[in-house]
């Protein structure tokens, strides 16, 4: 069995733009500026980069864990509020529903955050979604997509990711994974398992099938 691993931020929704906007509120609250390079300096996380990456910009001014729960609580109302999803993520998922392909969501975003932006997805479409909390180490360790084969039942070798970051990307590799990187902001690495498009616009399920026949469940039952 086959299956196909959607990774969240910036690749089915896009909350790049919420999340800078919340790291700007945040360091603002404090006193610091905060631009784009920093973003780029902080995607794909996980928190904790992100957080120790705060400290040192602040000069340690608030106690460690205090960026982390302040931008959970403002991503939160705006994911809750003002998300919008990637063009054509909504259409390529349905795709893979009609045809019986089995579809995780994996993502370094807390189990929070990732309920939040579920909302927004028709229910059951995901039959597995993996967080930062239901793996002791995440993103770029290849566990949360190790996890989510598992849960599916699925051999990770026989899956496709979707990324938008280094970090995610490198997770995907390392577990096994073929890797479609939809680079955003950032140049995704060369390596024979990944392969990089411009947008999610530019996929459709005919085209997965053609690059990745392992996906068919057609030819994979017979």
């Amino acid at each position: 069995m086959s299956a196909i691993l959607f990774d969240m931020d910036g690749t089915l929704i896009d909350s790049e733009p919420l999340w800078l906007q919340a790291e700007i509120e945040v360091m603002a609250a404090v006193g610091c500026k905060w631009d784009g390079q920093d973003q780029i300096n902080c995607l794909g996380g996980p928190l904790e980069r992100t957080e120790k990456y705060m400290q040192e910009r602040s000069n340690h001014i608030k106690p460690y864990g205090y960026f982390g729960e302040q931008l959970f609580a403002v991503m939160e109302e705006k994911l809750t509020n003002n998300l919008e999803l990637i063009p054509n993520a909504l259409e390529l998922l349905e795709q893979c529903k009609d045809a019986n392909i089995k579809v995780a969501l994996v993502t370094a975003s807390s189990r929070r955050l990732m309920q939040a932006a579920l909302k927004w997805f028709p229910e059951a479409t995901f039959l597995a979604a993996v967080s930062r909390d239901d793996v002791e180490v995440t993103k770029p360790d290849p566990a949360p997509y190790l996890l989510a084969a598992k849960l599916m039942g699925v051999d990770i070798k026989n899956c496709l990711v979707f990324e938008d970051s280094i970090t995610g990307a490198q997770s995907g590799l390392r577990s096994g994974a073929q890797v479609i990187g939809i680079p955003h902001l950032i140049q995704m690495p060369d390596d024979p398992n990944l392969r990089v498009v411009k947008s999610l616009s530019d996929i459709d399920l005919a085209k997965l099938l053609d690059w990745y026949p392992f996906l068919d469940t057609q030819v994979s039952a017979k």
